[in-house]
């Protein structure tokens, strides 16, 4: 299904860290059920825990 974004989304998820906020080539549009959908599963939404960062 097609739908037209309503939100903005950031495509690597910034964490706070305001340069990555800011970056427009880090922006996506997405409709809200995608976006909610993909930051529940990024976040841990629904109140599930966020998933730890990965190793450096």
């Amino acid at each position: 299904m097609v739908r037209a974004a309503t939100e903005v989304d950031h495509i690597i998820p910034h964490r706070g860290d305001q340069t990555l906020f800011w970056d427009t080539s880090n922006w996506q549009g997405l409709c809200k059920p995608c976006h909610s959908r993909k930051t529940a599963r990024e976040d841990g939404g629904w109140g599930r825990s966020a998933p730890s960062a990965p190793p450096v």
